[in-house]
């Protein structure tokens, strides 16, 4: 009994141990994939580039998983966790106007811009990319897509029955110029971030774009 109480602590200690270093694998495989699909493209980036990137072997990425394509579709689960899901909570509990909740969608954005930028990027990117490739890729892209589109959409018509926003365009153009404004707006911030500061950026794109979409008195 006293044999098998002592080795418990160390089973446990040996599993937690193997689980923080899976952890610690799979960031770092995530960490550079992200780098080099944001500056090669996906397709010009190598399992054996991300193998060097990270400092493990060929084989050790493929345990972890077992494509390229994987490595990708992992990184598309934290982009729709940071760039839908938490959005739209955000979106959710602003209020009490509509036009708070545009805002709340703008100001969601420029957070997770100055948090993780490159995965904004990347996301774009692979928009682009893999426009057309009819894979499970463009699927999964164009399905997050889709509902950050949806939620503009959502926004802008309640705007309108709100009485808040103008009802001389449709609804779905309003949204994809929004949408517009948005990808831009990051790209502009990535691409010139000694340049541009952040914070000025989304409020200067906030106010042109309130001042297109808000109802104007008479």
């Amino acid at each position: 009994m006293a044999t098998s109480t002592t080795e418990k602590p160390a089973k446990n200690a040996r599993a937690s141990t193997k689980h923080e270093q899976r952890e610690a694998s799979t960031e770092k495989i995530l960490a550079s994939a992200l780098r080099l699909f944001v500056s090669k493209g996906y397709r010009s980036a190598t399992v054996d580039d991300i193998a060097s990137a990270c400092e493990l072997t060929k084989g050790a990425v493929y345990f972890y998983f077992p494509t390229k394509a994987a490595i990708l579709l992992a990184l598309l689960d934290e982009i729709e966790e940071v760039m839908v899901h938490r959005m739209v909570t955000r979106v959710s509990q602003a209020g009490p106007l509509v036009a708070d909740k545009l805002i709340a969608f703008l100001h969601s954005g420029a957070g997770t811009g100055n948090e993780k930028p490159a995965l904004i990027l990347l996301f774009i990117l692979m928009l682009l990319e893999f426009n057309g490739a009819e894979d499970e890729i463009e699927v999964r892209v164009k399905a997050i897509y889709q509902q950050i589109c949806m939620s503009v959409e959502e926004v802008v018509h309640r705007g309108k029955l709100a009485g808040e926003f103008r009802t001389d365009l449709e609804t779905h153009e309003i949204a994809a110029i929004v949408m517009a404004m948005y990808n831009g707006t990051f790209m502009e911030w990535y691409c010139r971030p000694n340049y541009l500061q952040g914070r000025e950026l989304v409020r200067a794109a906030r106010e042109i774009t309130l001042r297109g979409i808000l109802k104007q008195p008479a």
